[in-house]
């Protein structure tokens, strides 16, 4: 790596303003405060990856060396976003060649904008296109709520240049966490920061130390890493972004339950057939409005309780459980209506006397048809949150290397290491209480899961066993109403799990609490995707853009521990509500289409399911009132009130179908490790061309090319025919002159039609060229046609030259056109 000489340098500063002119800007966010600007030297290191081939070479670490010119500057309520593929030239060791650019923290994200060279500011922008983008986050930007851990470097001898300031903090051993929820004196000149992020991507910032004359000022390293610690760790919540940003938000979310009403939760049991059970508001409880006796309760605002017990009666028994957490109905399957019910543990106090969780199980008995009920005790089944915890973290630490040389070390000795940090044991005992709790629901038996608050793992194991059993569940709609329902209306402490505040209590360690069950949960989700990739609507990238946005503050959804941590943040720090499930306010349609799996076969009657399910009486057309004039009488002519579903008005069939359950093998040898989310951030695993996202590549092209013709056949104009069919046939496709010519022969000639059904003559296109790119396929030298290469964690790895984005746009929209028709093609009269 060459060293930069000082003239060079000064060079650099005075073309400044002209690179920052020439870069194009994203989106600024107006409501970012306490913006702290600093140009300074910075060396920007992406760790070496992780290779699963054992004969795979070594790989030397890509280094994005960053300058500034003079000066400090301070700049409020803006926000810097930074550009696509950075253009850096490669010297013959490998490491890429100095590079100018800026860093910038805020409260609301770290954000890193390179300036680029005009080779490759001119390339970029088509092969970038093609990856996800966010509409409040850059390639090079990640949420603070997103940092984890952060660690400096301190100085131990000066430093020439960045690359050699990068090469110290390497193998220096003065690194220092810094402590959330403490009080750092940041001693000594700071010439590294090292970031880890929770979504497995780790960042290495090293500073050269300027010329005071030149700079004036002599480490801006320790800038940067106070303004992290001030933002990065909040002790409050109200200090987090989300109260900051007061843009309106105008809902046109589709589709989704979102079970924050009464009657969300009786179109649920109407749904499920479930008439042993009734809704209960904590609204219209007379005891949960009293202030004294309400401070006892940490109950959700709409909760499922059995009928045969009172409102009343079913509070005082829940005071012997914990976090008030007694019998709560979630789901019921089947004729029989079984039931799948979620209790937490007994109080420290009460556990001695077992005679109220008796009575509470027996309530729950008598809703049962048949009168039996099965008890899965998951605290001694499954991990603990801590145990979750210690197991992410040596996942992470085993998907980040800092160096290479560290990343051959663990390369050599994977599976050992993979195996030591127990996650997939953990995944395998989920996916095995799953399918325990499915299998007793279909045998007709009520399931009730206990743990410790019934907070946790509960969610994590009545959400997977209803993605067994109901595939309504595995449609996007259906989905994001699952965790809606299990995780974020039944309380799932998503602020202590993520950490989206740390506790002041020196006494107590930060993140004592903190434990990532959400994730455990999608990575569960993620391998039944695996084994059954036709049966789920949505696709890994949806996965991995879920657990991305459980730290963007913007949306409420993941963000509070309780719905009246989330009512007191409207209220009083008027907090603007934003659902995560409304994309659109993160992502272009074109980064939407990467959510749908191109291998998922609606079956012919989820549509009218879904559309009766989505209706304000969540009836069909072949429900019917039930007479209460008693036996014989005519139906009653009463309806039902405007405002309030009664469940007991409509029909109990369930609607669930009950020949659609899945049954997962949950070995942890048939497990794999969820690639896309955990290694995206490692360039040398990246396969270009091959892996999951090449294959739907080509699924999605033949659906692209089914609804191009299935389009042509019902317009009669098949000038849009796609290429594979001239491919097929050995033609080429024919010129637009010969295209008008046939059109005027058709018209001229006689329609024949047979059976009713117009037919005409096929004529044998003119010779004409076809084009050499077109629908993602490139055509070599006349020979067969070629998909286009990705990356193997597409859309998230980097963009590959060559790439051809607006080709690849018209097989998304192709695709997804087909996806979302949920008719089947086979109906079609023009094709049958």
């Amino acid at each position: 790596m060459r060293m930069m000489h000082k003239d060079d340098m000064l060079k650099r500063f005075h073309v400044k303003d002209q690179h920052r002119k020439q870069r194009k800007q994203y989106k600024t966010t107006n409501k970012i405060n306490n913006s702290h600007w600093r140009r300074h030297w910075l060396t920007v290191k992406q760790p070496a990856a992780r290779s699963n081939s054992s004969n795979s070479s070594s790989s030397t670490s890509n280094s994005i060396n960053t300058s500034i010119g003079n000066g400090n500057g301070n700049g409020n309520n803006s926000s810097s976003s930074s550009g696509g593929a950075n253009g850096q030239r490669y010297s013959r060791g490998g490491h890429k060649e100095a590079t100018f650019g800026l860093l910038s923290v805020t409260n609301f994200k770290l954000a890193f904008v390179p300036l680029h060279g005009g080779q490759s500011a001119q390339s970029a922008p088509l092969a970038s296109d093609l990856y996800q983008g966010n509409n409040f986050l850059g390639r090079n930007e990640v949420t603070l709520n997103n940092i984890d851990q952060i660690y400096t470097i301190a100085e131990q001898g000066r430093a020439a240049s960045a690359l050699q300031a990068a090469r110290m903090a390497g193998t220096s051993s003065r690194r220092k966490k810094l402590e959330p929820a403490k009080q750092h004196n940041l001693n000594g000149r700071i010439v590294a920061l090292h970031i880890i992020c929770k979504n497995f991507r780790l960042l290495k910032f090293a500073f050269q130390q300027q010329d005071s004359k030149l700079s004036g000022a002599s480490d801006y390293g320790k800038l940067i890493a106070s303004a992290l610690a001030r933002f990065a760790y909040p002790m409050r919540h109200d200090l987090s972004f989300a109260y900051s940003y007061q843009e309106p938000y105008y809902s046109t979310l589709v589709g989704v339950s979102m079970y924050a009403s009464k009657n969300d939760w009786a179109r649920e049991l109407i749904r499920c057939g479930a008439t042993e059970w009734q809704v209960v508001s904590a609204s219209s409880v007379p005891l949960l409005q009293n202030r004294l006796h309400a401070s006892k309760y940490t109950l959700p605002p709409h909760f499922v309780i059995p009928k045969c017990c009172e409102v009343d009666r079913f509070l005082q028994l829940s005071l012997a459980f914990c976090d008030s957490r007694a019998a709560f109905w979630v789901y019921s399957y089947g004729s029989s209506a079984a039931s799948l019910v979620r209790l937490a543990e007994l109080q420290p106090s009460s556990q001695q006397d077992t005679k109220l969780e008796n009575i509470m199980l027996e309530l729950v008995r008598k809703c049962d048809e048949r009168k039996q009920l099965k008890l899965i005790q998951l605290t001694d089944q499954l991990p603990s949150t801590q145990d979750v915890q210690r197991a992410y973290h040596k996942l992470r630490r085993l998907c980040t290397p800092e160096t290479p040389e560290k990343f051959m070390l663990q390369d050599d000795k994977y599976l050992a290491l993979l195996e030591k940090t127990n996650w997939l044991l953990y995944v395998s005992l989920c996916l095995r209480q799953a399918s325990e709790a499915a299998a007793t629901l279909r045998a007709s038996v009520t399931c009730v899961l206990q743990e410790s608050n019934g907070r946790d793992l509960c969610c994590v194991i009545s959400s997977l066993t209803q993605l067994l059993l109901d595939p309504h569940f595995r449609t996007i709609d259906g989905f994001q109403s699952l965790v809606q329902k299990e995780w974020v209306a039944l309380e799932h402490p998503f602020q202590r799990r993520l950490g989206h505040v740390y506790v002041s209590n020196s006494e107590q360690a930060a993140d004592s609490e903190q434990s990532p069950i959400f994730l455990l949960y999608l990575d569960c989700v993620w391998q039944l995707l695996q084994q059954f990739p036709d049966e789920f609507e949505f696709s890994q990238t949806y996965l991995t853009t879920l657990w991305d946005a459980c730290f963007m503050p913007i949306f409420d959804t993941f963000q509070f521990d309780s719905q009246a941590q989330r009512a007191r943040a409207v209220s009083e720090g008027r907090l603007v509500l934003r659902p995560v499930w409304d994309w659109g306010e993160q992502f272009s349609e074109k980064d939407k289409m990467f959510f749908t799996n191109p291998l998922y076969q609606r079956q012919r009657g989820d549509l009218a399911a879904s559309q009766n399910y989505r209706r304000s009486l969540a009836v069909g057309g072949q429900h019917k009132l039930l007479s209460t004039t008693g036996a014989g009488g005519p139906l009653a002519t009463s309806s039902p009130s405007r405002y309030t579903i009664n469940p007991q008005l409509f029909a109990t069939q369930s609607t669930v179908p009950q020949d659609r359950y899945l049954q997962p093998s949950h070995r942890i040898l048939d497990l794999s490790v969820w690639d896309q989310c955990y290694y995206r951030w490692l360039p040398v695993l990246d396969i270009r061309g091959g892996g999951q996202p090449q294959v739907d590549l080509f699924y999605r092209l033949m659906l692209s090319n089914i609804a191009k013709a299935q389009r042509c056949i019902d317009l009669q104009s098949f000038e849009d025919l796609p290429d594979a069919f001239y491919e097929a046939m050995g033609e080429q496709r024919p010129s637009q002159q010969s295209l008008r010519d046939q059109d005027q022969r058709q018209q001229e000639e006689p329609v024949e039609y047979v059976d009713g059904v117009e037919r005409r003559r096929k004529t044998d296109p003119s010779a004409g060229g076809g084009a050499s790119t077109a629908n993602g396929l490139n055509v070599v030298n006349g020979g067969p046609m070629q998909l286009s290469t990705l990356s193997s964690f597409f859309p998230f790895g980097s963009p590959i030259a060559g790439d051809a984005p607006h080709e690849l746009y018209d097989i998304l929209s192709g695709s997804t056109e087909l996806l979302l028709d949920t008719s089947s093609i086979l109906d079609k009269s023009s094709i049958v």
